[in-house]
């Protein structure tokens, strides 16, 4: 058996570094960022629905643990210190990523009324956790079970409740919408029903929650893995929002930032939203995924993602009229002089 573990790690290692040498290797050729719009200094930001913080202080419970079929799942939980019933949102974070990287846009939406539960994927935990999560589970094994942890933390609040009373009054069951980053907004679209292909079968992984009732997709990905394809959105089942920006460009996998805007674009015509951000790239600059980036914050453009996805869930879970007007509306470009862009499919 001892050797058996010792032949499994030395196979991991040699299978990790081959990526991380493929990875060093390849040295695309560099991408030209376009010239952008700056957001006006003058904007009457006060104009823009759901800008500033919300009425509601943040509580946060740093680590659950939740017992599943498919082994623990750790979660951090937001929830309003108010009481009261909340509309939960269920976050998926980007690949190699973690659960506590995004709390400058999951912070912002507890403040106005949601309990958000963010899990630990299998691929959390940087490059290296990330590469042999790949490697042990294939890219179709990760794919799939990012779904169904979210899927696990829905089937699981009475577990969660049994851990904090508190917590569990605040959840409103009925009101429920998914939402990630990069390949966490898949995992969210997944749920609304998008799909994706299993190379080399004519098999595709599927996913659909009937409960979720909305998605908030930050910069999905176009193709990617031979698993996301084209069709991947032609059976999606709820509204969504997508977002990203003209600096969304990677130069390996995503040249062009319209591959971000390909869910909006192939999706169920009548459900799709759009937010385009001038000099946003995938990350903020350093305000969310990748912390550790040495860049500037493109703050203005974070604000500008965070009032949109408030108004688009509000729409969506809890009808309000306000945020319905402006989600179909042009404020916000009149407001930001055409910094940020809201359209409608």
């Amino acid at each position: 058996m001892r050797m058996l573990k010792r032949f499994t790690l030395a196979v991991v290692v040699l299978l990790v570094g081959g990526w991380l040498l493929y990875i060093s290797a390849f040295k695309p050729a560099p991408l030209t960022l376009p010239e952008a719009k700056l957001m006006p200094k003058d904007a009457d930001v006060s104009a823009i629905y759901g800008f500033a913080p919300g009425p509601h202080e943040a509580k946060v419970i740093p680590e659950m643990t939740l017992s599943t079929g498919d082994g623990p799942l750790t979660l951090t939980a937001f929830y309003p210190a108010t009481e009261g019933s909340f509309p939960l949102v269920v976050f998926s974070h980007g690949n190699f990523s973690n659960r506590r990287a995004y709390d400058r846009i999951i912070l912002h939406w507890v403040s106005h009324g949601y309990v958000v539960l963010a899990p630990d994927h299998m691929d959390a935990g940087g490059l290296l956790n990330g590469i042999v999560a790949m490697t042990r589970y294939g890219k179709d094994g990760v794919m799939q079970q990012r779904p169904r942890d979210l899927i696990n933390i829905l089937d699981g609040l009475d577990s969660l409740a049994a851990q904090s009373a508190e917590l569990d009054r605040r959840i409103d069951r009925n009101r429920v919408a998914s939402a990630g980053h990069s390949f966490g907004a898949f995992t969210a679209q997944m749920l609304g029903g998008a799909d994706a292909a299993v190379p080399g079968t004519d098999t595709r992984l599927r996913d659909l929650d009937t409960r979720i009732q909305a998605v908030v997709a930050f910069s999905p990905p176009g193709p990617m893995f031979d698993m996301v394809d084209q069709q991947s959105w032609q059976n999606m089942k709820v509204p969504q929002l997508v977002t990203t920006g003209t600096w969304d460009v990677e130069a390996r996998f995503f040249r062009d930032w319209r591959l971000h805007a390909m869910s909006y674009e192939r999706g169920v015509k009548g459900l799709n939203s759009l937010l385009l951000t001038e000099g946003t790239d995938h990350y903020f600059g350093n305000l969310i995924c990748r912390l550790e980036r040495e860049v500037a914050p493109q703050s203005d453009a974070l604000m500008m993602a965070n009032a949109v996805s408030l108004a688009f869930l509000d729409t969506q879970l809890k009808g309000n009229k306000q945020a319905r007007a402006f989600m179909a509306s042009d404020a916000l470009g009149t407001v930001t002089e055409g910094f940020a862009l809201v359209s409608q499919r």
